[in-house]
């Protein structure tokens, strides 16, 4: 599979599309500057429960919302943006990093994607511990889309640079959803550079994007070719020898042929033909017939016989009586 390059640039609007966070920020490259990290427990509750008319394009993302309180939190902090989690589950010790949309949930509960809680292996109102993290701009990331009609789309690295706006990390043995075209495809992340961390930002990174075959992708089965047809003089194997040591004369048209007339035919029934074997005869035309011009009664005169003219003996040319045409 090839590589692609693309682009994650900072999204638009960054104080009202972060629940009105504003003022200006340093921005560190994705390092946090403040001595305390943050760090809070949170009961995982779907994003679909939000007080948003349409939660759609919530889920079509990888970004959780946080209650107000958080916010305060880590003003105080000083965390430096992009924010940047780490969601665990400490039940089976799952873990996942994301971005922060909005701090609009309810106090105690985090909001989070349908498979942000699938990856994780948690239930509605399940603790989740929620931490601040510093992750390394991605510089690669190899993905595997689990069904092939991903590939039935047309410019799947254009889909990509515009649904993955929607994401500010990747985790390594994660399994992101992107929605496209009213339909979602589950995408594996299979690896990630660097690895120190087992995560990258793609925030304001340029990624080196490789695919991986679809999950269920399953080798077309080779057909073999049909066998080839051989004419009787291409036969060469053991079936044809031995019909040949067994029939070294065959004897064709051995009936008996009779003419037209009704008079029977000399010979008939007994020609043979012989096998591949034997010799073969000059090629004959199909008619051979010789000719012969006979004068005086069948006799033919020698040259060199010199009879004397009308003795009846010998032979004398144009020895007729002349007439003019005067008569």
């Amino acid at each position: 599979a090839g590589q692609e390059l693309m682009a994650f640039p900072f999204p638009p609007g960054f104080p009202g599309g972060y629940g009105g966070f504003g003022g200006p920020m340093r921005m560190m490259g994705g390092r946090g500057f403040g001595q305390a990290n943050f760090s809070q427990r949170y009961h995982a509750i779907p994003i679909a429960a939000a007080d948003k008319s349409d939660t759609s394009k919530l889920e079509a993302g990888g970004k959780i919302m946080l209650p107000p309180s958080a916010l305060q939190q880590l003003s105080l902090l000083e965390i430096a943006y992009p924010m940047l989690f780490e969601i665990t589950n400490r039940a089976n010790g799952r873990k996942l990093h994301c971005g922060v949309l909005e701090f609009i949930a309810n106090e105690g509960s985090v909001l989070m994607p349908h498979w942000m809680m699938q990856n994780l292996g948690v239930d509605h109102g399940d603790l989740v511990s929620v931490e601040s993290a510093t992750l390394p701009k991605g510089q690669y990331v190899k993905l595997r889309p689990q069904s092939k009609t991903f590939l039935d789309i047309a410019n799947p690295k254009a889909v990509l640079e515009n649904t993955l706006r929607s994401f500010s990390a990747l985790t390594k043995g994660s399994t992101i959803r992107i929605h496209y075209n009213n339909k979602q495809y589950d995408i594996d992340v299979v690896d990630v550079k660097p690895r120190d961390t087992g995560a990258i930002s793609i925030v304001d990174a340029d990624v080196n994007v490789d695919f991986d075959a679809p999950a269920d992708y399953v080798e077309p089965v080779r057909v073999p070719e049909p066998p080839k047809m051989h004419f009787f003089a291409d036969l060469d194997g053991p079936e044809s020898e031995e019909i040949e040591s067994n029939n070294k004369t065959i004897k064709a048209f051995t009936g008996t042929g009779s003419r037209p007339n009704g008079k029977a035919v000399d010979g008939g029934g007994n020609s043979d033909m012989q096998t591949d074997n034997a010799t073969p005869q000059k090629k004959q035309p199909a008619l051979q017939w010789k000719l012969r011009f006979e004068r005086h009664g069948g006799i033919q005169p020698s040259p060199d016989d010199k009879g004397a003219a009308g003795d009846g003996h010998g032979f004398a040319a144009f020895k007729g009586e002349g007439r003019s045409l005067k008569g």
